[in-house]
């Protein structure tokens, strides 16, 4: 992919800076062709968008639904 996680994690920040104004991100998990990232809002996870790893185009993600949890796997 040409967009780093770094240009990822600003594009999304760019991006929540007019959707969700006083939110954060964590880190970007990478995936084929695009990265995924949580949003924060108030320090809890609020929901999600994804980059696209080529354009830099960012999407939310409205179809989840509420978080409930997540659990790592090893």
């Amino acid at each position: 992919m040409t967009i780093t996680e770094d240009q990822a994690k600003k594009d999304a920040l760019d991006f929540l800076s007019s959707f969700l104004s006083g939110s954060d991100t964590e880190s970007p998990d990478r995936f084929y062709g695009y990265y995924t990232l949580h949003i924060l809002k108030d320090g809890k996870i609020y929901g999600m968008l994804s980059v696209n790893g080529y354009t830099g185009q960012v999407w939310f993600h409205s179809w989840h639904g509420q978080f409930i949890s997540t659990k790592e796997l090893t």
